[in-house]
């Protein structure tokens, strides 16, 4: 069954957009391997398998994981992420509104504006892969939804000018590796980010596995932060 995702400015019904996801996620009605600009990547069979079986591995794990211990995770990771030099330095940062088995970004997002700092959020476009706008103070919607920015109501933000990322993921490993949600959108904008930015991806304790997967577009996280700290990866 597909689940509907409206996407939100302002909290004004005409500013919505439609987002259709699949079960699996991100990828929706695009066919498997979609890579944006036209072209599809053939992806080697055994991989894809492997992948599917880690990512139903972590629906099992995260749907196990109780409301009040998601809660909990999600306070401590806004608390570590926010005391870090890193975060406190940066002025523009890259965000995500997450969905009900992430970490809770609300609280973040909100922090970073009280703080004066300018949120941009992915938009993914099919002709140029993630596509970043400036979310100015406001509303947010519920957790059952998946927000984009809609263009003409959102200023444009360039990805290099970004100083910092907040990356979301299925699963990811002690070198680094991260699982997504199979469109590698976040790989191929993570490429492309200025060097001097820093980037960080959000997850629970329990989305860490011994080893993932790992394809040549594929770009490592250089740190995580789970409810038990920061972690720097090899």
């Amino acid at each position: 069954m597909k689940r509907w995702a409206r996407c939100l400015r302002g909290g004004e019904p005409r500013d919505f957009i439609q987002a259709r996801l699949s079960p699996e996620g991100w990828a929706g009605n695009r066919p498997r391997g979609w890579i944006g600009m036209g072209v599809f990547l053939k992806l080697n069979r055994m991989g894809n398998s492997a992948k599917a079986v880690l990512r139903d591995e972590m629906r099992r794990r995260l749907a196990a994981f109780s409301p009040e211990g998601r809660q909990d995770a999600s306070q401590a990771v806004v608390q570590t992420l926010t005391t870090r030099p890193e975060w406190k330095k940066t002025g523009v940062v890259g965000l995500y509104l997450s969905l009900p088995d992430e970490p809770e970004t609300r609280a973040l997002i909100r922090q970073a504006w009280e703080e004066g700092k300018k949120v941009a959020l992915p938009k993914t476009d099919i002709q140029h892969g993630l596509t970043w706008w400036e979310i100015v103070p406001g509303p947010l919607p519920a957790t059952e939804t998946l927000w984009e920015p809609l263009p003409g109501k959102h200023t444009s933000v360039a990805l290099e000018s970004i100083e910092g990322f907040c990356v979301p993921g299925r699963a990811f490993d002690a070198k680094g590796t991260r699982l997504g949600r199979g469109g590698g959108h976040y790989d191929r904008a993570l490429a492309r980010r200025s060097r001097r930015s820093w980037v960080t991806g959000l997850f629970f304790g329990i989305q860490e596995m011994e080893s993932l997967p790992k394809e040549v577009h594929d770009v490592a996280l250089p740190h995580v932060v789970t409810e038990h700290g920061w972690r720097s990866l090899p």
